[in-house]
């Protein structure tokens, strides 16, 4: 399963009708973020997508998902 690698980079954004898809702690995690998307005056939909990868992290921070890994 490749998709979780381009989320995690910052290429792939998850509907939030499809949080339940989301790799394990992501919702807790710090660098998890959403922006909203909407097509003409009704309501829009929100996209969750990792912030890690775009970051300016100047104390190193490591999400947890990448915790332990080399």
């Amino acid at each position: 399963m490749a998709w979780p690698d381009e989320f995690r980079t910052g290429q792939l954004s998850i509907p939030s009708t499809d949080a339940d898809d989301l790799p394990p702690g992501c919702l807790a995690c710090p660098f998890l973020s959403y922006k909203e998307f909407s097509v003409g005056s009704g309501e829009g939909l929100f996209y969750y997508h990792c912030a890690y990868a775009w970051s300016d992290n100047p104390q190193g921070a490591v999400p947890p998902c990448l915790q332990g890994k080399a």
